[in-house]
């Protein structure tokens, strides 16, 4: 304990001595910086932890494959054989990863079953800490470019093509029998149904938008507003999202690219429409509810 008082004094002199000198306070800060790293030792807890340590990332595979098939959909929101379909699908999308070296970072490499699993459970509402936590996963790997979450996305996207059939009819007479069965035959030449809905997300920054206020959501937060079609399953045909939060549908749909070609090119058949809210306006080729009879 006398030690470390003297030490504190000493510090103390050595500091008071080279404040008081004439010259420039750069060179004070110098002076102080190297003397305070030649004579203070860190104390033990605080020293750094080695960068690299293994991860154990077995043991929630085997967890995930002991899980009963109704916990299994609750948690991935997709059935067992679909997981195992999807994971087959869009492993050929995904970057080989280097396993020496991943080995030798943590101790393996992040399968593309482990990467799938954290994707889906992080979109059906997971936070992204316990995932981390529970699959052995960095923080900075969860969210980077080459992680887990962004390439599974965009092997998604590759492996699923999205996009309403323009110019197959086919197509279009298999979406239409599909309304038409649903309803009873009252939907007859119904090929789409179109809605918007803001998806969540933080404030922008200023360098990222001219605007900050612009994508307030009239429901709170911020959002940027998604313009979607579906089947008549609810399976999602088309979609756009490039508008902010305070946009209304209506002028978010008019701005995109099958509105031009439904209403300004008429490409749809005159036997076909699409569907809407009270958000939208009633046209040739566009079913919107209107007051009265």
């Amino acid at each position: 304990m006398a030690a470390s008082n003297s030490t504190s004094v000493l510090d103390a002199a050595v500091l008071a001595a080279v404040l008081r000198s004439r010259r420039r306070w750069c060179w004070k800060q110098r002076v102080i910086s190297c003397y305070l790293s030649k004579h203070q030792n860190r104390p033990a807890e605080v020293r750094r932890k080695p960068r690299n340590f293994h991860r154990n990332r077995g043991f929630a595979i085997e967890e995930m494959d002991r899980l009963d098939p109704s916990t299994f959909k609750k948690m991935f929101r997709v059935s067992r054989s679909t997981f195992d379909e999807l994971l087959e699908i869009i492993t050929p999308h995904l970057d080989q990863r280097n396993e020496v070296k991943a080995k030798n970072s943590s101790g393996s490499s992040i399968s593309p079953k482990t990467r799938l699993a954290v994707t889906l459970r992080w979109l059906a509402g997971g936070s992204h800490l316990d995932l981390c936590f529970a699959w052995g996963v960095a923080h900075s790997t969860f969210f980077s470019e080459r992680g887990v979450l962004w390439p599974v996305i965009e092997a998604i996207d590759d492996a699923f093509a999205l996009g309403f059939p323009v110019n197959d009819l086919d197509r279009l007479a298999e979406l239409s029998k599909g309304f038409y069965d649903h309803s009873g035959g009252i939907l007859d030449g119904c090929v789409l149904a179109v809605d918007g809905f803001g998806v969540p997300t933080r404030c922008p920054y200023k360098k990222e938008v001219p605007a900050q206020k612009d994508y307030r959501f009239r429901k709170g937060g911020f959002a940027i507003i998604a313009i979607a079609g579906c089947d008549v399953d609810g399976r999602f045909i088309t979609a756009t999202a490039k508008h902010s939060g305070s946009t209304n549908d209506i002028i978010a749909w008019q701005s995109s690219k099958l509105y031009k070609w439904l209403e300004v090119d008429n490409g749809l058949p005159s036997k076909y429409f699409f569907i809407g809210d009270e958000a939208f306006t009633n046209t040739q080729h566009f079913l919107s509810p209107w007051p009265g009879e």
